[in-house]
């Protein structure tokens, strides 16, 4: 079955996106002092939002299905290339400490790991909506 599925590109609901993705960003910033875990999930559904936004901006929706966030970062991954390898890298081990800490009780989350997540976050949202931009009629 297809992961992908074509989808014409609503810059409106493209921003919306990219907005969401900011204010979950602040979000994880201020739970950071209270809940490292949700902190990270937090930074996670902010990446995976401007991953949303970066995907409709090229004319695509993931499948709603069993692994469709990979299906989201393989098409990230596609379309960034190798310069932001390490960031995409970052994102999909940020997938998997999220499941782990959501499904498993051996997913626990350390400051650190919070504060890499934010700053993972941060520098991802730096470059999809530099890309979005540049690309915007």
């Amino acid at each position: 079955m297809k992961k992908l599925k074509p989808q014409t590109a609503d810059w409106a609901q493209i921003e919306r996106y990219l907005t969401s993705a900011e204010r979950k960003l602040v979000s994880a910033h201020k739970i950071l002092a209270f809940d490292e875990e949700a902190c990270l999930q937090q930074a996670y559904e902010s990446m995976l939002r401007a991953a949303l936004g970066f995907m409709f901006s090229h004319g695509f929706r993931a499948r709603s299905q069993p692994g469709h966030h990979i299906a989201i970062i393989e098409f990230v991954k596609s379309k960034m290339g190798t310069p932001h390898s390490g960031l995409l890298t970052l994102f999909d081990r940020l997938r998997r400490k999220r499941n782990l800490a959501l499904y498993d009780d051996t997913g626990f989350v350390s400051n650190q790991e919070a504060q890499e997540a934010l700053d993972a976050a941060r520098r991802f949202l730096e470059v999809i909506r530099a890309d979005v931009s540049a690309r915007k009629p």
